[in-house]
């Protein structure tokens, strides 16, 4: 038969005001050091209580905090701090919370100066409160309801050498509200944090009840260290303060507690958590806790299986089950808990460099005993292929029993099959031989994968970036094949710093788990050649009568235009040097209206060169 095992922190803690001896309501709590600057810290007090003992009477608005000397253990002085406000603690498992247990913590805050002239002394210093009293029904110790509880905190001088020493307390984690079984394993873990990076240990430790009792549960002096500790009933004791097999105990270096617990009851225990820097102990933060363990009913553990495709039987651990890389695969999968009510939730834990399968659904809720869901288990192979082909995951099931989940296990071993990849090819279409400044050109790039995979395309230049220089490419990406154009229009300029641009075209493909495959081509597109100065012949008549026959005056033979020695522009004069007709464009073709006819002077500019001749119009 397993037992709820019901975990709640106590640091110290009273919630009651005047000398109510009966209020034995205690059930958590701790001090927090936080430094803020200048000498300015946090003090926080947290304590957890049982909201069904806590009346709004009967907590305290402030509690007397006292400092004392560790070397002299003289009182250094007294802090009142308020109560800032309170938090309801929210139960992992609802479903199985009992009216008698329902905890709240009381936050006290202050932020405070500790002067250097007061704390300075090598040996450090400790905080304290008292009151009283605990639970009745703890059996692990004599009197609980007439034991009091001492919050204990240690933490060091604030200057050192003349200057400031920070130093913020371990700050434990929340205690956590689950319901646990006996006979059943428990861990939890009370690793603090440091924000100093200092160094933790861990230790159990007993119990202390101080100085305050159910007939003196608020103190009005204050009383320095040291404090007694609880009295134990026979077979209790430090390395048993909860009986079981193991006993209590917590990892000195993780502060991972565990037990097993034997019997039911509630129980008190303490640890402590001391920090080093430099391999000096600076400071201590202990943490009382109280334990209920109670009956609960035996929980079965829930079951998944994973249905091989294509056969009749399930996957049995040690099989592999083979997929082909590069594709998506899902198996089905069945999970099922024989007790009612309870929530089954499936999770994956890679092993290795295994990435997550997807499980659908990931959880349901059991309405009948038996019950089976189904659902899948996909996983697209190539986000795990690290340079291996086998893989395994843990697929996990577990249930949300009151105590102890149970849950199963399942690993799955898989293998990936290498699919063949061809390799993609690349083509260029329609390239010029040259290129000249100012004229437009335009090719196409042809990128193909029969495998029908996602390809992308890139272009790179050989010692300049494509772009800088008005070149323009795309699409980039594409599945199986794609088609992209370039276009570009080089400038005098571009072509003088760079007579030859080569370009080299790179397709890749993206559907391969381990091995991209890749092609690529280089295309040159050099600068065209700087014409020879050439002598041309100009006709000396034209005849624009309309009759289709010499109608216009042109050069088609005038030397070609380059960077060097561009074209500018031609000049045609009459006989008294009025200009009659201007263009720079070189394919010019005058149709010599509103000019008589007659002999006309031209005058043909190029960036180093002039050609000068004549022309006569016969209509």
């Amino acid at each position: 038969m397993k037992r709820i095992f019901i975990l709640i922190g106590l640091v110290s803690g009273l919630f009651f005001s005047g000398n109510d001896s009966q209020a034995s309501h205690l059930v958590g709590g701790e001090f927090r050091i936080q430094a803020v600057g200048n000498f300015v810290y946090d003090i926080e007090l947290r304590v957890y209580g049982d909201v069904l003992g806590l009346g709004p009477g009967n907590q305290d608005p402030t509690v007397d905090v006292a400092t004392f000397s560790k070397q002299t253990n003289t009182l250094i002085e007294t802090v009142t701090i308020p109560l800032e406000t309170t938090e309801d603690v929210p139960y992992v498992n609802d479903r199985c919370q009992t009216g008698s247990i329902q905890t709240r913590i009381l936050i006290y805050r202050i932020r405070r100066q500790l002067s250097p002239a007061l704390y300075n002394n090598l040996q450090g210093y400790y905080m304290v409160w008292e009151r009283c009293c605990r639970n009745l029904a703890v059996q692990n110790i004599i009197d609980p309801q007439g034991s009091g509880t001492v919050f204990y905190a240690e933490f060091p001088r604030v200057t050192a050498g003349g200057t400031s020493f920070v130093n913020s307390s371990p700050e434990f984690p929340p205690i956590p509200p689950e319901y646990l079984c006996a006979g059943q394993p428990y861990q939890v873990s009370m690793a603090a944090i440091d924000a100093d990076g200092d160094s933790l240990v861990y230790e159990l430790s007993e119990p202390l009840k101080g100085n305050s009792s159910a007939a003196s549960p608020i103190l009005t002096a204050h009383f320095p260290a040291p404090y007694s500790r609880v009295d134990w009933m026979p077979g209790f004791g430090l390395n048993a303060m909860i009986q079981g097999t193991p006993a209590l105990r917590i990892n000195s270096r993780t502060g991972l507690l565990s037990v097993t617990p034997a019997t039911a009851g509630l129980f008190v225990f303490a640890f402590k958590c001391s920090e080093y820097r430099n391999g000096v102990k600076i400071g201590e933060v202990r943490r009382d806790v109280q334990v209920k363990i109670n009956n609960c009913p035996t929980n079965d553990s829930p079951t998944v299986q994973v249905d091989l495709p294509d056969r009749t039987d399930v996957y049995k651990e040690g099989d592999t089950l083979m997929v082909t890389e590069a594709t998506k695969f899902c198996y089905p999968v069945r999970f099922s808990d024989p007790d009612i009510g309870q929530q089954v939730t499936v999770r994956i834990e890679p092993v290795g460099n295994a990435e997550k399968p997807v499980v659908t659904p990931a959880s349901g809720t059991v309405v009948q005993s038996g019950q089976v869901f189904n659902g899948t288990i996909c996983w697209d192979p190539c986000r795990s292929a690290n340079g291996s082909n086998v893989f395994k995951v843990n697929m996990i099931i577990t249930d949300n029993a009151c105590g102890s989940p149970a849950s199963d296990t399942l690993q799955l071993t898989f293998k990936v099959v290498p699919k063949v990849n061809q390799k993609p090819t690349i083509t260029v279409q329609n390239v010029p031989d040259q290129v000249s400044a100012g004229n437009t050109y335009r090719f196409t790039v042809t990128s193909t994968d029969a495998g029908n995979d996602n390809i992308t395309v890139s272009i790179k230049g050989n010692g300049f970036d494509p772009a800088s220089v008005g070149m323009q490419f795309g699409p980039l990406s594409g599945t199986g094949n794609l088609v992209s154009e370039f276009t570009w229009t080089p400038t005098c300029e571009i072509l003088e710093r760079n007579p030859l641009h080569e370009l080299l075209f790179i397709v890749k493909d993206q559907n391969s788990c381990f091995a991209p495959q890749s092609d690529s081509l280089m295309v040159a597109l050099p600068a065209a050649p700087v014409p020879r100065d050439t002598v041309f012949l100009a006709p000396n008549i034209f005849t624009p009568n309309g009759d289709g026959k010499n109608d216009f005056f042109t050069l088609p033979n005038l030397p070609q235009s380059s960077c060097a020695n561009a074209f500018q522009e031609i000049k045609i004069y009459n006989r008294w040097g009025m200009e009659v007709f201007r263009s720079d464009d070189r394919e010019f073709a005058w149709d010599a209206k509103n000019v008589s006819d007659g002999t006309y002077f031209y005058l043909i500019r190029y960036k180093q060169k002039k050609y000068k001749g004549y022309v006569d119009i016969v209509r």
